[in-house]
């Protein structure tokens, strides 16, 4: 249950991981002086091509909203780009299509709610069984800290357990000194005491052989990336 390494224990948002791959806004608009037709949208799947079905949704979105596909993303109404990103809340956009073929030709029209570009990346992002179109998507997210364990990397179940009034999570951005001075500070009560002695005996031991050897400074949760050769 304490562990981020179980399923047990791991936040079920990020796997325990403590980072998520989200779809950053940033990276689908990076010059919002361009307009639509111009490339403001740097996003898989969201040309302005006329053929495609992007270019079906912009159009509707220009018409509902009072814009045009060569009006800079800056310049347009207040709440559009939101709504480039995040979708309509529930509104319709009345959708139209003509398509040509080389013997046929067809058209029509329909209403139907913006998903947004944003929201609709994500979900391709985990429906998708292709790697190729993860790694399309992937262009266009950032690591961000999980916003349901906050980096803490367990689920909540676990974070609530305190000893001491601190969490496991608390206890490891402590240093190796530190928690060494929390454990020997705890008072326990003659039940507690029982309960905890063995594990008591073997959490200083371990921190007292950290100490030994040097490295009292480090934290407990500092990820193996981030240790140098002689601290691992």
């Amino acid at each position: 249950m304490f562990s981020f390494n179980t399923p047990y224990g791991a936040c079920p948002k990020c796997d325990g991981l403590g980072m998520q791959l989200l779809v950053d806004p940033d990276l689908i608009i990076p010059d919002d002086s361009l307009s639509i037709n111009g490339g403001a949208i740097k996003a898989t799947g969201w040309g302005s091509g006329s053929d495609s079905i992007a270019a079906m949704y912009y159009n509707a979105l220009a018409e509902k909203y009072g814009f045009t596909l060569d009006t800079p993303i800056a310049e347009m109404p207040d709440g559009v780009k939101d709504i480039l990103l995040y979708g309509s809340k529930g509104e319709k956009l009345d959708l139209s299509y003509e398509r040509e073929r080389k013997n046929s030709s067809f058209a029509g029209k329909f209403s139907r709610p913006f998903e947004g570009i944003c929201k609709n990346l994500e979900r391709r992002y985990f429906e998708t069984q292709s790697p190729a179109m993860r790694a399309e998507i992937e262009e266009c997210m950032s690591e961000v800290t999980c916003p349901e364990c906050h980096g803490q990397r367990l689920r909540k179940e676990a974070l609530a357990v305190t000893v001491g009034g601190i969490n496991i999570a608390r206890m490891g951005d402590m240093s190796v000194i530190e928690a060494i001075e929390f454990v020997e500070s705890l008072e326990l009560s003659e039940k507690e005491h029982i309960i905890a002695d063995r594990i008591i005996k073997e959490i200083k031991a371990r921190l007292g052989f950290l100490k030994n050897v040097g490295l009292q400074y480090l934290s407990l949760s500092r990820g193996a990336a981030t240790l140098s050769g002689g601290e691992s």
